[in-house]
């Protein structure tokens, strides 16, 4: 009995024994299969993320700066014959310039010129060439609405008359004993002679208020003001006597045109120097 269930023990190891070696093969073999398919090196997928920061823009000539101009030099509106001491140049106030012609010993008007008139003002005996005119009354009017009146006392003259004004100054001035030279020059200070005088083209007004004293009025400070704005200047200025050749003048207002006076008005300069011939 004991002998029968030793060889039942037996055979129940040796079976135990070769499930044990299947068992151990098996797993021999998947190990080495694994070993098998694993890679050398796992390599990372490349990155579809945008780069953060945009490559450096190379600039195009569009997005250079353009260069500064240089400044130009101004250049006279219009262009003058050269007249020299002496030798005046005969001029007419017509023409595309025409409110910027230029009377002085220099350049004259000739004798037989006369301007088309009108009145200053509705109602004044004093005259403005037709084309001046209706600035004088449209600055009479804002000068009015502002308290000022812009008394309108010598505008035209007549070239017989300015003579005969020109000729009793010189003769007043010889009385004073002075040469004819003399008294003619100094004379021309004060009074220019015929044919060059604004007067006589109409284009300038020698204007009064209840003042005798026209610098000090609230007249006068309303036109160095707003003249201006009408095309008006103060045709012979304190600080530009040299250049002139004529004494101070602060009754005297000379249209040249708004855009001429607010140059003038900018820049310091009378008419000569605007022109180009001072």
């Amino acid at each position: 009995m004991a002998k029968k269930r030793s060889k039942k023990q037996l055979k129940a190891k040796g079976i135990l024994a070769l499930l044990l070696a299947v068992v151990l093969v098996g797993l021999s073999v998947g190990f080495a299969v694994s070993e098998k398919r694993k890679p050398d090196k796992v390599q990372p997928e490349p990155s579809t993320e945008a780069p953060t920061e945009a490559p450096t823009e190379i600039p195009t000539e569009a997005q250079t700066e353009a260069p500064v101009p240089e400044p130009t030099e101004n250049t006279p509106p219009v262009s003058l014959p050269q007249a020299t001491k002496g030798n005046p140049v005969t001029v007419s106030p017509d023409g595309e310039h025409w409110e910027l012609t230029l009377l002085n010993l220099q350049y004259r008007l000739p004798e037989d010129y006369k301007p088309t008139l009108k009145a200053a003002v509705e109602g004044s005996s004093a005259q403005l060439d037709a084309r001046v005119a209706p600035y004088y009354a449209e600055m009479y009017a804002a000068a009015k609405a502002d308290g000022c009146t812009l008394t309108p006392y010598s505008g035209y003259r007549t070239y017989a008359r300015q003579q005969e004004n020109f000729e009793r100054k010189v003769s007043y001035y010889v009385s004073q004993g002075l040469s004819e030279p003399e008294a003619t020059a100094k004379t021309q200070t004060r009074i220019m002679p015929a044919g060059a005088s604004e007067h006589n083209m109409g284009f300038a007004m020698d204007i009064v208020s209840a003042s005798a004293d026209f610098v000090s009025t609230k007249e006068f400070s309303w036109l160095l003001e707003h003249a201006r704005e009408y095309g008006f200047i103060l045709r012979y200025p304190e600080n530009k006597t040299e250049i002139t050749g004529v004494m101070y003048e602060p009754w005297h207002w000379r249209y040249v045109g708004k855009e001429a006076a607010a140059a003038m008005h900018q820049s310091g300069q009378c008419l000569e120097e605007y022109l180009g011939i001072a």
